[in-house]
């Protein structure tokens, strides 16, 4: 392999850096030296722009937060961050639209973050999720600089970046919502389940596994889809023993929700179970279009078109939002060439040796493993499910645009300038829909009315 890391670092795993002391975390050595791609494109190559996408991303998130989203299930959220004396703990959460209430993990994370922080209003309590959130990126490129070698690094660090400015992920790591406080748990499972062959990591990968589908039910199934991909693809050396040990100490808290799923069996609403729902796709369809920047419509609704014909300048629509959108779609054309040109080496026989090395095992236990269990649950996959899987989406983006070795050829420059271009197309088109939200506050689709304007109550403008 040219450009990266040696033949016996690509084929190790990444969880098993050899030896296991303070060493372990440098950048990978190659012949004895420091890989190419490291010294060009891991350091001051770097730096700069990822630092400036993480401000971007930042940004995006905290800013005006009163412009939040604010509907029964915001609302009924926050109220139970407060105190009163008239209301029990809640052992269980929200009813759900699959029928049953949420397990109580759902609302118990915001009842945390509302004790540690002092939350006494819903613009506090959503500031407080946006900060998981920017922790949550900054997690994941810490992870991905100190622990993944090149070149796999500069997949993680894409993904981040995408991750900062897409549209979707700006929208929902915004909101009082159990979905939206996941990605912090997520970067730690992908962690922990990274160094699944030490006890103290398996033990993490298992607690944390349990917990997230107790935040948000698809939770339980991209956990699943994770230890069945291991199982399946993975070594013999991970240490299941370790992770039987979290992952029952997990599901303790899930007691008083098993009591009540027993309890209620035959006279809950009945979910809405479709055999029609197996042949629909919705997750691969939504796996090849969000991370491109589009689905501002999930929120926008009614008042999209109005959105794309965006800024208004002299009473005229300039459509300058809308040609954003023209561009994300010849991106994703031009990512589609891409593929094709380079498939011998993206899904020939070289490709399908690197199934066991963890970077193509995370992607695919989330594109394949939780796709397919979630499809097979026969329910509506809805926009918000795909949260979870945010960072292996744009992780695949990546891989496919710089090819299974990025190197320093013309054909690999051209994939980063593709990225870099679908980077700066997603963070217009997040401000865009920030400044809409800002300036219209009543939206005719499911963001509803913002909360300021709620407040303020404001007339219709």
């Amino acid at each position: 392999m040219s450009e990266g890391a040696s033949h016996a670092e690509r084929a190790r795993p990444e969880g098993e850096l050899s030896p296991p002391h303070a060493h372990e975390m440098q950048a990978p050595q190659a012949n004895g030296r420091e890989a190419p791609n490291a010294g060009r494109f891991g350091r001051l190559t770097w730096l700069v722009p990822l630092a400036g996408v993480l401000l971007a991303g930042a940004a995006l998130r905290l800013v005006a937060a009163d412009d939040m989203e604010y509907k029964a299930d915001e609302k009924w959220t926050f109220d139970q961050t407060q105190p009163s004396s008239d209301r029990s703990f809640p052992w269980l959460g929200m009813p759900s639209s699959a029928g049953m209430d949420n397990p109580g993990m759902s609302v118990w994370v915001f009842m945390a973050l509302g004790k540690l922080l002092g939350v006494d209003d819903p613009v506090s309590l959503a500031r407080a999720v946006q900060w998981l959130n920017v922790a949550a990126i900054l997690l994941q490129v810490a992870f991905a600089w100190r622990c993944v070698p090149w070149p796999d690094r500069e997949f993680w660090l894409w993904s981040a970046a995408f991750l900062c400015v897409n549209p979707l992920a700006v929208l929902f790591h915004r909101k009082i919502w159990p979905p939206s406080v996941l990605p912090i748990f997520i970067v730690a499972l992908l962690i922990a389940w990274w160094f699944r062959q030490r006890p103290w990591a398996a033990f993490a990968w298992g607690l944390v596994g349990a917990a997230i589908g107790q935040i948000h039910m698809s939770g339980f199934h991209f956990a699943a889809a994770a230890v069945l991909w291991t199982w399946w693809f993975g070594d013999k050396r991970t240490a299941w023993k370790s992770w039987t040990a979290g992952s029952v100490l997990g599901v303790l808290p899930m007691i008083p929700w098993l009591k009540y799923l027993i309890a209620t069996h035959g006279s809950r609403p009945s979910a809405n179970v479709k055999w029609e729902h197996l042949f629909e796709a919705k997750f691969w369809l939504r796996w090849f279009s969000e991370p491109f920047g589009w689905g501002a419509d999930y929120a926008l609704g009614d008042d999209f078109r109005d959105f794309l014909s965006q800024p208004i300048v002299a009473g005229q629509a300039t459509w300058l939002v809308g040609l954003l959108h023209v561009a994300a779609i010849a991106s994703a054309v031009g990512l589609l060439v891409r593929i094709y040109r380079q498939r011998g080496t993206l899904f020939g026989a070289a490709a399908r040796v690197q199934v066991r090395l963890p970077t193509v095992m995370a992607q695919d236990f989330a594109l394949w493993g939780y796709g397919i269990l979630l499809t097979l649950t026969l329910t509506p996959i809805h926009c918000h499910y795909m949260l979870i899987a945010y960072p292996m989406e744009f992780l695949w983006l990546a891989r496919m645009a710089l090819g299974a070795q990025p190197d320093r050829s013309r054909r690999a420059m051209i994939g980063r300038a593709l990225l870099a271009g679908m980077c700066l197309v997603q963070l217009l088109i997040s401000a865009s829909f920030l400044g809409y939200i800002h300036v219209k506050q009543r939206i005719d689709g499911d963001y509803g009315v913002v909360y300021r304007a709620q407040v303020e109550r404001q007339p219709l403008r």
